[in-house]
């Protein structure tokens, strides 16, 4: 499967294919009848949605057929997977769906040059554009079915069906369904008796099995999805300097600063993840007053009935008393309010330049509103309670209605944790990590709260020759989320000899004490200034599953980072990350290296998921170096270091003469040793 990058590739070129898309035409009227229906009968939200062919679009009865369930059909006929991620905006975005069904490939891959895995390709992104709109929601991908008009279509058929098996299996947010197998006749042979008299659309009976198969998969009016998950209200803004589901209101002459009005602001140079934050600044004056309340994507309600507490980081330049803070209410999707919970009574101060976690228990608030709507949540309001002397500007951030608390000690999800590798001289102060021996370390690791976790960091493959401070003392971008004290020194080593040391080609570190049942991702950043080459790093993270790799290359670094998203742990509670040189690396002596590093943990994987991406298994036989199925460059060096060959290797196959001999392979999926007889 391609990587994050390549499914971003993917998405650009399709997204600057739009203005040309040949088959726009084709859908618009179905399309514009679509908009039409929801401005008579009003958008649905919350939908279990069909989204497909004809298969669907015939499927006359299926809100009868699914009483349990709110079903909403945006099947049209003869459409491909590329239509539906053309018309996402239109058939998938309005509905804030809790459960998208995709019944695609009939037409894809029927009289067509498209092969199985490039419906594949299709179906990764239209997949992935569903989970990053809709984290919560549930996909359920129906397996192409075996329609006896396409005898000629079956083998590839069967191949896409595999595909689409085996990319759900690698998620618990997508399931799979396998429709092809029940409608076979003993003899494997499609039964006719499900099909209209075109032998390829179903009857009656075809749509009765499919109402049976489909049925215990689909997710019902009367429970939540996921009745114990998390329930986002703020993450990040879709605006850079405001933020649209919140609303401000000001009575003079206390004051509250936006940049729109009637907005709480956004801020980019302050976050505790992601690129912004919300800024809270205000100024309580006798005789006048304010509030100002922030809410869900699209204004969304939310049932916190079953949620233990609300969390949220808060940030300040300067120190900022209780005195100072507001009090806090909620409000319900029909305007009503709880009582009013005073902010103090949870922090004390917000300390100078620190970010702070905030934890608001639930019943706290129900024990002065016993009577509030918990279960339809629309917006959680900041309000003035004290006249303040100057004005107050705090900023906050990953403002969430917890299922669980997570700030217990000896907990495994109690916060990010932040990690400095590198010099004694040059360590980050506050709730970092600062790994300093880069032979041997074996250190237990505390969050960004200062809680002390179960999790301990042990280098099992020394950086031999240690650490080197000639890192960026300036970091931007992505990369401000790491100070200069983190970003200025690295561990390193290097594939090749250097001088009289010998050559160090990896080096390795190992996550223990991780809870099996979470996702961990990982934000990487090295640099090296004042070089001229290329000393691109290749990490390779494995847990429960093949390895996933990322590379970054350091040299001159100031704002990239590299990143692995929702890695699980294996069964043992362990991840291994392994720093090696990458194939694009041309330093003279290979170096590699890795400067700091922030770990985020979820019950749930992210928005955006990198699938599994495997190292090739290279060996030799007859002039062809053979890599399983890898197509991409190739780099070949010999035992002393010297560059023998470079190529690109297709479909796993790379002719190229060589000689008894021990070989390192280097590829863009990762580094093998080759060992010729």
């Amino acid at each position: 499967m391609k990587r994050l990058f390549l499914f971003l590739a993917l998405i650009a070129s399709f997204c600057s294919a739009i203005a040309q898309y040949p088959r726009e035409s084709t859908w618009l009227s179905t399309i514009n009848n679509f908009t039409s229906q929801d401005a008579i009968n009003g958008v649905q939200k919350d939908v279990v949605l069909f989204v497909g062919s004809s298969t669907f679009t015939m499927w006359s009865n299926l809100k009868a057929d699914f009483p349990n369930s709110k079903v909403l059909n945006r099947g049209f006929g003869g459409s491909w997977m590329t239509d539906a991620i053309y018309f996402f905006n239109k058939i998938v975005l309005p509905y804030n769906p809790r459960q998208v069904v995709l019944y695609e490939g009939d037409n894809d891959l029927f009289g067509t040059t498209k092969t199985a895995e490039q419906f594949m390709d299709d179906v990764i992104t239209m997949t992935r554009l569903i989970n990053i709109y809709f984290p919560n929601a549930k996909i359920l991908l129906v397996s192409i079915k075996p329609s006896p008009s396409r005898t000629s279509a079956f083998a590839i058929y069967q191949a896409a069906n595999l595909l689409m098996k085996n990319y759900a299996d690698k998620y618990d947010y997508i399931d799979y369904v396998d429709t092809w197998t029940p409608m076979l006749k003993p003899d494997s042979s499609p039964n006719e008796t499900l099909f209209g008299t075109d032998m390829l659309h179903m009857n009656a009976s075809g749509y009765a099995l499919w109402k049976t198969i489909l049925e215990p998969l689909l997710l019902t009016s009367t429970s939540e999805p996921e009745p114990t998950m998390d329930k986002i209200i703020f993450t990040e803004s879709s605006q850079p300097t405001y933020h649209d589901p919140s609303w401000v209101n000001v009575t003079a002459p206390s004051t509250f600063t936006t940049v729109r009005a009637e907005k709480i602001s956004c801020d980019s140079t302050h976050f505790h993840a992601g690129k912004t934050s919300l800024k809270i600044a205000y100024q309580g004056v006798a005789g006048g007053s304010w509030k100002a309340c922030v809410a869900a994507t699209d204004w969304v309600p939310y049932d916190i009935s079953t949620s233990e507490a609300l969390d949220f980081y808060v940030y300040s330049d300067v120190k900022v008393d209780s005195i100072d803070f507001p009090d806090m209410y909620l409000e319900s999707f029909t305007g009503t309010t709880t009582e009013k919970l005073r902010m103090s009574n949870y922090i004390s101060s917000v300390p100078a330049a620190s970010w702070t976690k905030v934890t608001i228990p639930v019943t706290d608030w129900k024990a002065k509103s016993p009577s509030f709507a918990y279960s339809n949540v629309k917006t959680i309001f900041f309000n003035q309670l004290n006249t303040n002397v100057a004005p107050v500007v705090f900023y906050l951030d990953d403002v969430v209605f917890k299922a669980k608390a997570d700030t217990l000690p000896q907990t495994n999800n109690s916060g990010s944790i932040l990690i400095d590798f590198g010099s004694t001289a040059t360590t980050t102060t506050g709730n970092w990590n600062n790994i300093t021996d880069h032979q041997a370390a074996d250190t237990k690791l505390i969050d960004d709260q200062g809680v002390v976790t179960n999790i301990t960091l042990k280098v099992t493959e020394p950086f031999y020759n240690g650490y080197n401070t000639a890192g960026t003392t300036t970091t931007s971008g992505d990369a401000s989320i790491f100070p200069s004290s983190a970003s200025s020194d690295n561990f390193f080593g290097h594939a090749l000899v250097w001088g009289a040391v010998p050559a160090n080609p990896e080096g390795i570190i190992t996550l223990s004490g991780l809870d099996a049942s979470k996702y961990y991702s990982f934000t990487i950043f090295a640099s090296r200034t004042g070089v001229t080459d290329n000393r691109e790093t290749l990490y390779t993270f494995t847990g429960n599953g093949a390895a996933e790799t990322v590379t970054l290359d350091p040299a001159n670094n100031t704002s990239k980072v590299a990143k692995i998203d929702s890695l699980k742990p294996n069964a043992e509670g362990i991840i291994t990350f392994k720093c090696e040189a990458g194939i694009n690396n041309n330093s003279s002596n290979k170096f590699f290296f890795i400067g700091a590093m922030k770990i985020t943990i979820a019950d749930h994987q992210t928005s955006v998921n990198s699938p599994e991406f495997r190292m090739p298994n290279p060996y030799y036989s007859n002039g062809v170096l053979k890599m399983n199925d890898y197509t991409g460059k190739v780099k070949i060096y010999d035992i002393s270091g010297k560059a023998i060959f470079e190529g690109q290797s297709i479909f796993g196959r790379l002719s190229v003469a060589l000689n008894k001999g021990t070989y390192m392979i280097l590829t863009t999926t990762g580094n093998a040793k080759l060992i010729v007889y």
